[in-house]
């Protein structure tokens, strides 16, 4: 293994990751589902059923690697990283006809999940979090996958991508605000 890694950060702080990654997929899971509702193409609302099933699993994963332990309970990870990044997402889901769905899944938000679920494998440690390294492997596959198989051909460089580009960098990610595990925000 020729690649460094970062230094391990910690339990708490890699379980209050996962549980970020637990919320954002089933917000995915859920704008997916709302999306296929509003459709009229039969095509295009199972693909988007698909996905938003497969996002679901993917959020069920990410919440059974969260620890039980008597300083927090795994529900209580499961949050929204900051406001900022909430806003990017509201951005997203305004995307109303296909091609700006397109564009917004699979030009900025899909591309961005995959960046941030590689860093974040290059962080845990194997010996500590094993499992969630497998779990943000599969995650990882599944999401190459869905862009190779759906993001092809997306027609880039209109204004929404930019404008969603300028939200996305406006915020900090998925890095959370405050690493305490037992703040509301």
């Amino acid at each position: 293994m020729n690649q460094m890694k970062s230094p391990w950060r910690g339990l708490l702080a890699t379980a209050a990751q996962i549980g970020v990654y637990s919320w954002l997929e089933a917000w995915l899971s859920s704008l997916l589902g709302e999306w296929a509702t509003a459709q009229s193409d039969p095509e295009y609302k199972l693909e988007l059923c698909a996905q938003s099933a497969q996002h679901r699993w993917h959020s069920e994963l990410f919440f059974d690697r969260l620890p039980v332990l008597s300083v927090v309970h795994p529900e209580d990870l499961v949050r929204p990283p900051n406001s900022q990044f909430e806003s990017f997402l509201a951005l997203v889901g305004s995307a109303s006809s296909h091609s700006d769905q397109s564009v917004a899944l699979y030009a900025v938000l899909l591309p961005f999940l995959l960046s941030v679920y590689n860093q974040e494998l290059q962080t845990l440690s194997e010996v500590a979090d094993a499992s969630a390294q497998r779990t943000l492997s599969l995650v990882v596959a599944d999401l190459e996958q869905e862009l190779a198989q759906h993001g092809t051909g997306v027609e880039g460089d209109s204004e929404l991508q930019r404008d969603l580009e300028q939200a996305l960098q406006a915020s900090p990610g998925l890095l959370l605000v405050s690493h305490s595990v037992t703040d509301d925000t």
